[in-house]
């Protein structure tokens, strides 16, 4: 089976990332950690942030994959939340950063496709034009994202408290009208 070497490159960041913060991983390093050469870095990625790009894409479909499995939107978002909290020392390690603009657009960029592509498979049918819904997607997506980076400067990990907090705000579906004449 062929190594998916950027998933190595991945899986070594992240947990360089996690022992010393961002600010100080660097390419030799990362490239050290992997046993590759330079040029096989590069070939995989252009820098450092898209490794952290990657990496949140990845984390993302595979948490919608989750998340489209799971019953209820509680369910759904309790997921997402839990395995964000329990990756908390990464994600405060990621926003202690000189980058941390950057890092917050693309947090902010994985929820909102995140949020598009469950809205779009779950087929939510919000009542909204297109423009009313990159709205809707943009406000859920910031939304979402402050509260997990405060929830997880906080220390708090009830993942189904918030998730159930959040559907609460939530317009609820229209019911499919019942036929009462038999």
């Amino acid at each position: 089976m062929p190594v998916d070497m950027k998933a190595v490159i991945s899986s070594a960041f992240v947990n360089m990332v996690k022992q010393k913060g961002i600010d100080k991983v660097t390419v030799k390093a990362l490239i050290d950690a992997c046993h590759i050469s330079r040029q096989t870095f590069y070939y995989h990625f252009q820098d450092l942030m898209e490794v952290i790009e990657w990496s949140l894409e990845r984390a993302a479909k595979q948490k919608l994959a989750q998340s489209l499995e799971a019953d209820t939107p509680e369910e759904a978002l309790a997921a997402l939340f839990s395995s964000a909290f329990e990756n908390r020392t990464l994600i405060l390690r990621l926003l202690d950063s000189q980058r941390r603009e950057q890092i917050e657009k693309l947090f902010v960029q994985a929820a909102r496709t995140y949020l598009r592509e469950l809205v779009r498979n779950r087929h939510c049918g919000l009542p909204l034009d297109c423009a009313g819904a990159e709205v809707a997607l943009d406000f859920c997506a910031f939304g979402m994202v402050g509260l997990l980076f405060q929830y997880c400067a906080q220390g708090r990990t009830d993942a189904a408290n918030l998730a159930a907090q959040i559907c609460r705000l939530l317009p609820k579906r229209a019911e499919p009208e019942k036929n009462d004449a038999l």
